[in-house]
């Protein structure tokens, strides 16, 4: 009896204690990536490791230079696929990708895939990744279909125990759809748009896009074809897509089937061609910690009732750890969001005074104090936001936030753009090229100064993305009025581009 009441004296004294305690949360940092696990941090090292592997084999194979390799992408890694699932309020998501104003990231499960003929977290973020990439780096007008098949090619990537990378393997998660149904014929693929498509008949666009890249990439006839089709059709100047391929797309389609049922060629990069890459593992703070999986709640989708519920949880959370300058910037973002903006104000500068180099809460401090200044001659207000836009970016000038707001500040005044405004816009899309909004508003900076085919240039990844969205119907109308613009010197203004919902 006195050993039950021991352990029941334990229990009641941890209970008085306060709050429950949280996962012991790891950050793994890179050139690339900043990888976030609750895991083993022996694992997320070589999870980390293997992400800038797969960087190098992308910058290898497209001879792409990391010079200037912009923000980093930022995963976090959850036990399983059913962390996700729970954590999105979607049935067998196994990882997904976005972007934010400052890089973009992801969201995958650790646990291994059930079987090979599943879609597993890693099949996902490769896939995402390779989107990711050619966008930062090749940000064109591709076809549809090669986005999606060049994101397909490099989905399945096998690392071997001597540390060989191989790639080139079938996505065996889309078999079904090639095998039982045949690959889409070729024109209604070159033709397509996903969202025009039944769930099966995407499948199959997708599995015949890796198919028909993979023809391409080891086939050197028609990959000889492939590639003037491609650099033609990116260009501007490309001709009926079927003219570039002998015997059109009746011989391109039966020579696909057969090639589907052939032995397929593989790619291996050996040890010796693949860099070490630095890692370094460091516990998160408690703070941040305690924050962690509110985070990743605050990043997703919710009416009104779920932001104030995640407030309230953010708050309390928040009061328990004052010290901690993290807690205190996600209190003042979800207070901003939450229609709060003396207490996100307040909330951004107590994580400032724990932190004078907390570039984030500078970034919603700004943020506040714009809303304030906008449609006022108060000088004061227009100082006090220029200012926590300046320190932002004193703070970490590889935040693509405050350099936006600069832009922004003077958008707000009026008057003439200085250069340097213009300067801070074109580096904050550089270091997140994915954010449709930095596109969308540099896009309009040459316009204002009379650059229309720039400005139309610079729209043509979201115009002629794959997906549907409201981004993208913007994106076209601007695009078209912007190369009548070209001929006619005058923008006759299609949209608003503030009306447009852009995704982060």
């Amino acid at each position: 009896m006195r050993q039950v009441g021991a352990m029941l004296a334990v229990v009641i004294a941890m209970w008085l204690c306060g709050a429950p305690a949280h996962a012991a949360w790891n950050e793994a940092r890179s050139r690339h990536f900043i990888v976030y696990s609750d895991g083993s941090a022996k694992q997320l090292q070589t999870f980390t490791a293997r992400l800038e592997k797969f960087d190098f084999l992308l910058r290898k194979l497209t001879d792409t230079l990391d010079d200037e390799p912009g923000a980093p992408v930022v995963v976090y890694t959850l036990p399983n696929a059913g962390s996700v699932a729970r954590l999105t309020g979607r049935d067998n998501l196994a990882g997904y990708y976005r972007q934010t104003q400052r890089n973009g990231y992801a969201v995958v499960g650790r646990e291994r895939k059930d079987g090979q003929f599943d879609l597993g977290a890693e099949e996902i973020f490769f896939h995402e990744y390779a989107h990711h990439f050619m966008l930062h780096y090749f940000p064109v007008a591709y076809p549809a279909w090669y986005v999606e098949g060049f994101a397909e090619f490099y989905s399945v990537i096998k690392f071997k125990p001597d540390d060989t990378i191989e790639f080139g393997y079938p996505p065996l998660y889309r078999a079904y759809g090639l095998v039982s149904m045949q690959p889409l014929p070729v024109a209604q693929l070159f033709a397509g748009q996903t969202e025009r498509m039944n769930a099966m008949t995407v499948d199959r666009f997708y599995g015949t896009a890796w198919l028909l890249t993979h023809m391409f990439r080891y086939k050197t006839a028609r990959g000889d074809e492939f590639h003037k089709y491609l650099e033609e059709t990116v260009a501007g100047k490309g001709k009926d897509a079927e003219s570039y391929f002998a015997g059109g797309f009746k011989a391109l389609d039966k020579e696909l089937r057969a090639y589907m049922t052939s032995r397929m060629s593989i790619s291996r990069m050996t040890p010796r061609e693949v860099p070490d890459f630095p890692v370094t593992v460091a516990p998160v703070e408690p703070g941040q910690a305690a924050m962690m999986m509110l985070t990743l709640r605050s990043m997703q989708p919710m009416d009104s009732d779920g932001l104030a519920r995640l407030a309230q949880e953010i708050r309390a959370t928040a009061a328990q750890h004052p010290q901690s300058s993290y807690a205190q910037t996600l209190l003042a973002e979800v207070e901003q969001a939450a229609g709060q903006p003396d207490a996100a104000l307040a909330a951004a500068d107590r994580a400032i005074a724990l932190d004078p180099k907390n570039a984030r809460a500078f970034g919603t401090k700004a943020d506040i104090l714009l809303d304030r200044a906008a449609g006022t001659d108060d000088a004061a207000k227009w100082r006090a936001a220029l200012t926590a836009i300046v320190q932002g970016n004193k703070a970490d000038t590889e935040d693509a936030v405050p350099l936006f707001q600069f832009y922004r500040y003077h958008q707000m005044r009026g008057g003439t753009m200085p250069q340097i405004a213009y300067d801070g816009l074109n580096k904050a899309f550089a270091l997140v090229p994915q954010h449709s909004g930095y596109r969308f508003t540099l896009a309009m900076s040459y316009a204002d100064r009379k650059k229309f085919a720039v400005a139309a240039r610079l729209l043509d990844p979201i115009a002629f993305s794959p997906h549907a969205s409201p981004a993208r119907d913007g994106a076209l109308r601007l695009r078209e009025a912007l190369l009548r613009a070209e001929t006619t010197g005058r923008l006759e203004q299609p949209i608003d581009i503030e009306t447009v919902r852009l995704e982060e």
